[in-house]
């Protein structure tokens, strides 16, 4: 049976990779919107991806933690 650490870990990764995701697939993307459009989706995709990346590092400093208090 899978401890309830390793799944809080595996959904973290896929929660962080999907915000990456979100934020590459807007980011390389944006070809087909107006100029207008652009700039606030590029904004969007930074702060998306910054999420994504901060949740990822999240993720390893919890586990950390978790193994230190064990």
């Amino acid at each position: 049976m899978i401890k309830s650490g390793a799944v809080s870990m595996i959904t973290g990764i896929l929660l962080s990779m999907t915000f990456i995701g979100i934020a590459l697939y807007a980011l390389f993307f944006s070809d087909r919107l107006p100029q207008v459009s652009k700039d606030d989706l590029r904004l969007y995709a930074l702060l998306t991806g910054a999420y994504g990346i901060w949740r990822f590092i999240r993720v390893f400093l919890v586990r950390k933690e978790a193994e230190k208090n064990v």
